[in-house]
């Protein structure tokens, strides 16, 4: 079988090398065993969104795709390659992230919406003028996600499948195990220059988390506390996403006239608290999990 089109990920012939005869059946490979487990719930959300655009299956979707996005980088890491287009890693998952970013637009206003829902019952008021706007919003985003939806053609995710399946390098043995944790390690490590940048720190962290889940025992990089920081991280990213929305809405569209006008300014106040108490908190507790792991 010839390999497909454009797919010489990690394993084209490199000048002075030779070419390794190509394995095409390896079981033991725990990042095909886990894209394969990731893939399937892909295809299950892809074909429920493809009739319906429901919020579970875009977050569960969305979720699966930054798993693949994220053994895709490991495996990338553990071929140590640094030229992704000399790899034909580049580009491979295009497609696939243009529907993530599509469908994200949608979720993202479903986010505001069920933040502001949470904050009318805590500050007693509506928010008329703002929840028109966001379910204007929302009706146009759910157009764009039904248009991506169908017009997607999923062909990435089985080439990249197609290609862990031949690599006879990548197998479940001690050493691998510690190449693994040797990443694991090395990122974890970074988080310590990434507090001051939360976006980043929640996306280094949701990877480390997505890795240890491979190792054969991860108990020492205690993933219940690292789940902990990342709700806290999801929690905060929330808030920044809807204050960030409140804010345009109000400075680029409502007029100053009206009442709902300051109660915004207010609300985005509250929501900027709450988003300084959520970020202190998964500080804290990401300074003590980095303390309880080894990093060497």
């Amino acid at each position: 079988m010839d390999k497909p089109a454009g797919l010489l990920l990690f394993s084209r012939e490199r000048r002075g090398h030779v070419a390794r005869p190509v394995c095409h059946m390896n079981n033991a490979n725990p990042i095909l065993i886990n894209w394969r487990k990731e893939q399937k719930v892909f295809n299950q959300n892809l074909s429920l969104l493809q009739k319906k655009l429901e919020k579970e299956a875009i977050h569960d979707l969305r979720v699966a795709i930054k798993k693949l996005r994220a053994y895709l980088d490991l495996y990338s890491q553990l071929k140590k390659v640094t030229d992704p287009v000399e790899a034909g890693q580049q580009g491979l998952l295009d497609k696939t992230e243009e529907l993530f970013d599509t469908i994200g637009r949608q979720r993202d206003v479903e986010i505001c919406l069920e933040v502001l829902t949470s904050f009318k019952e805590e500050t007693n008021y509506s928010y008329p003028q703002l929840t028109l706007y966001l379910q204007a919003v929302l009706k146009i985003t759910k157009a764009w996600s039904n248009q991506e939806i169908h017009g997607y053609k999923n062909k990435e995710t089985k080439k990249i499948a197609f290609v862990l399946k031949q690599d006879n390098e990548i197998e479940n043995t001690g050493e691998l195990n510690q190449n693994i944790q040797s990443i694991i390690r090395h990122s974890a490590g970074e988080t310590k220059s990434q507090f001051k940048k939360p976006h980043l720190l929640r996306k280094n962290l949701k990877s480390v988390y997505y890795w240890i889940n491979i190792v054969n025992d991860n108990s020492e990089y205690h993933p219940e506390l690292l789940h902990n920081i990342l709700d806290d991280l999801g929690s905060w990213q929330d808030k920044e996403i809807a204050l960030q929305r409140i804010k345009h809405f109000r400075k680029d569209y409502l007029p100053k006239s009206f009442e709902e006008y300051n109660k915004l300014k207010e609300l985005e106040k509250y929501i900027d608290e709450k988003k300084r108490m959520l970020i202190k908190a998964a500080l804290n507790k990401t300074r003590k999990w980095i303390k309880t792991i080894p990093l060497s």
